[in-house]
């Protein structure tokens, strides 16, 4: 049974989106347990020692702790829950990033657009993650795209830096960097921050004047070619993890 906890200060808005949720988890045969809080920290309480939601609806401007704080308490504790922000105010859709929301939507949020981003989140959730087939010096290997944090170029050959600090190397290929990376554009997770590297922005932790601090400690350097990059990974956390556009 999937966990959703709705959090708003506004008794009319609480009532009317848990409602909203509660139909379309009937509606689709989704077994879920709805969970309404007035605020965050009544939310916090109740999950103090108790099993944490999988998805999180929350108001963002609310009395005594507003909901990007209430967001960050969340990830301090459930890393993969997926965060829908509501709001009367565009002024925090970059702070939202902070947090990694997987949407946010303008008040008053009209019914059709909270069932998207639940019928989004939902075909994510059951979603298996995509695996690559590696050819690698030491025999052909399958990968989870999640376990690639980023992947070098260097002298016709792929070394692939992998979560744990685990690393693989490819055989030797005649074709160019871009020819081989295909796949991992299309996957939509993966981005080049520079000529020779290619990075899985799930693995970005902080984006600085450099470029992107990877959650192995790992520094990348964004070149001035690629300076879009930046921007992309911005754009690719505030649509919720999807890249849109050209890459």
């Amino acid at each position: 049974m999937y966990r959703i906890s709705v959090c708003d200060d506004n008794g009319d808005e609480l009532e009317k989106i848990c409602g909203i949720v509660k139909d379309y988890t009937e509606v689709n045969n989704i077994k879920a347990e709805v969970k309404a809080f007035a605020s965050g920290r009544e939310l916090l309480e109740y999950e103090d020692g108790k099993q944490f939601s999988d998805i999180y609806i929350l108001d963002i401007i609310m009395p005594d702790m507003n909901g990007i704080q209430l967001g960050k308490a969340i990830r301090q504790k459930n890393a993969d829950a997926f965060i829908i922000f509501l709001t009367t105010s565009k002024d925090y859709a970059l702070e939202s990033y902070s947090v990694k929301a997987f949407s946010y939507l303008i008040k008053p949020a009209a019914e059709e657009n909270v069932t998207a981003e639940l019928a989004d989140v939902f075909s994510r959730i059951s979603k298996p993650p995509e695996r690559f087939v590696l050819k690698c010096t030491n025999g052909t290997v399958s990968v989870s795209a999640e376990d690639i944090v980023y992947i070098e170029y260097y002298n016709h050959r792929m070394i692939y830096r992998l979560a744990g600090g685990k690393t693989a190397e490819s055989v030797y290929f005649r074709g160019t960097f871009d020819s081989v990376i295909t796949d991992y554009i299309k996957n939509g997770s993966f981005i080049k921050s520079s000529a020779s590297y290619l990075v899985n922005m799930k693995h970005i932790k902080t984006v600085n004047a450099v470029g992107f601090i990877m959650s192995d400690g790992t520094v990348l350097t964004v070149t001035r070619k690629y300076a879009e990059a930046r921007k992309k990974y911005i754009d690719y956390e505030l649509n919720g993890g999807e890249l849109r556009g050209d890459v």
